[in-house]
């Protein structure tokens, strides 16, 4: 019983250090912020036959990581005394909070962001609804085009036809428009 508690206070410890990396103020409203942690270093794993198994993931320190941030907010103190973060930015048109490079991958950027539970990732999804909401009342007229590609004599407006029935009929994810982060 006595070791349960330990536990518990040390959860509960843990949690109330956490506590400012759990929120961001954007736009006067507190919203939760997604995973926030930095994977710790270790053996890189992978899943299946990834190229990289075995592979060092050396550790993330805040010299490593860019905070993105309103102009005139106060800057978040570093976990870590006597070091700071790599840079400062304030791009109000990005969605992300935090980024630093992939210690597998220093091609790519890791990144935090809002939970998707958070009301700027919900005006996205409410975005994307409307947009196939307005996009019904022209499904008739580009399933008519499509058939019609069909039996064109161009054979770049049929492969164009048969591409846009399968997109359509397949309800395929067609293209790359993936948010710019």
């Amino acid at each position: 019983m006595h070791m349960y508690f330990e536990k518990k206070a040390l959860k509960e410890q843990k949690m109330k250090q956490e506590e400012k990396y759990m929120w961001a103020i954007v736009d006067g409203v507190k919203e939760k912020v997604g995973n926030f942690r930095v994977e710790p270093p270790g053996l890189f794993i992978g899943r299946g036959e990834h190229p990289k198994i075995g592979k060092v993931k050396r550790r993330i320190h805040p010299s490593d990581v860019s905070i993105n941030i309103g102009k005139y907010t106060p800057i978040p103190e570093c976990p870590i005394p006597g070091e700071s973060w790599k840079e400062i930015k304030h791009k109000d048109t990005r969605i992300w909070l935090a980024k630093w490079r992939d210690p597998i991958n220093p091609n790519k950027s890791k990144h935090v962001s809002l939970d998707p539970s958070s009301s700027l990732k919900g005006q996205s999804d409410k975005e994307k609804y409307e947009k196939a909401r307005m996009l019904k009342s022209y499904i008739g007229n580009i399933r008519a085009a499509y058939t019609e590609g069909f039996t064109s004599k161009d054979i770049t407006k049929q492969q164009i036809a048969v591409a846009t029935y399968f997109i359509d009929k397949l309800a395929l994810r067609a293209g790359n428009e993936k948010v710019q982060i």
